[in-house]
């Protein structure tokens, strides 16, 4: 039995303890679905994929049990998806974008989730919006996204860009950690963005927003130390 999916994502296998704790708790009702080697396959599926794709709404009951409390994960594509650990160069850097936008009159979130799809909640490293969410919602677009990737570069520059341009994000910066650039995606349409300009050190990235300088390549990289 196949128990990989279309993927290159790193799907998260589920114990079988907090696969019962999830059952108990209700968050499985309705959905029909079985533990194998750690993945939720639909009963009796005839596909060629039987592994079971979660919708926003049920993540967010399953998030709600506290049976993923502590582990790293989010949901792309209505896949369990494992999120990089953070390196002592990602806390870094995530920090040094937060002190260069900390002036703009936006509401910011850092690393919280953000409802992209119907099927997806990525929780990007930083999150510039024009006002904050209504209360009990999630954020469903951004005026940016900015991502840190140190080893996620293949999920960020794929799958989280679709997700992104889909959400209608105007810009998306993936901030690339070993190759010390900024990536900027801007004209997204239906399932990527029109341009992608790169920036290395000695370079300026240009401000989205007149209140905030535009970013010296150097100085967000300064304290990185691999």
């Amino acid at each position: 039995m196949a128990t990989t999916a279309a993927t290159e994502l790193p799907i998260y296998r589920l114990d079988v303890d907090t696969y019962h704790r999830l059952a108990e708790a209700g968050a499985l009702d309705g959905m029909g679905v079985e533990l194998l080697e750690g993945l939720l396959f639909d009963k009796d599926s005839s596909r060629e994929d039987p592994i079971h794709r979660i919708d926003v709404g049920s993540y967010q009951r399953m998030v709600a049990t506290g049976a993923l409390d502590g582990k790293r994960i989010e949901l792309l594509n209505g896949l369990l998806v494992e999120m990089s650990p953070k390196s002592a160069d990602h806390v870094v850097v995530v920090n040094a974008l937060m002190r260069h936008f900390e002036a703009a009159p936006l509401w910011m979130q850092v690393q919280d989730p953000i409802e992209a799809s119907w099927d997806s909640e990525p929780e990007p490293d930083l999150a510039l919006a024009s006002r904050k969410p209504p209360r009990g919602r999630l954020l469903r677009t951004a005026l940016l996204v900015i991502e840190v990737a140190v080893s996620s570069h293949q999920a960020d520059r794929n799958e989280k860009a679709t997700l992104y341009a889909n959400a209608d994000i105007p810009i998306y910066w993936l901030v690339d950690v070993p190759a010390r650039s900024v990536e900027v995606r801007t004209q997204p349409d239906s399932d990527c963005y029109a341009k992608c300009a790169i920036y290395h050190v000695g370079e300026l990235v240009p401000s989205p927003l007149e209140e905030v300088a535009d970013l010296d390549v150097a100085d967000l990289f300064a304290d990185v130390d691999s």
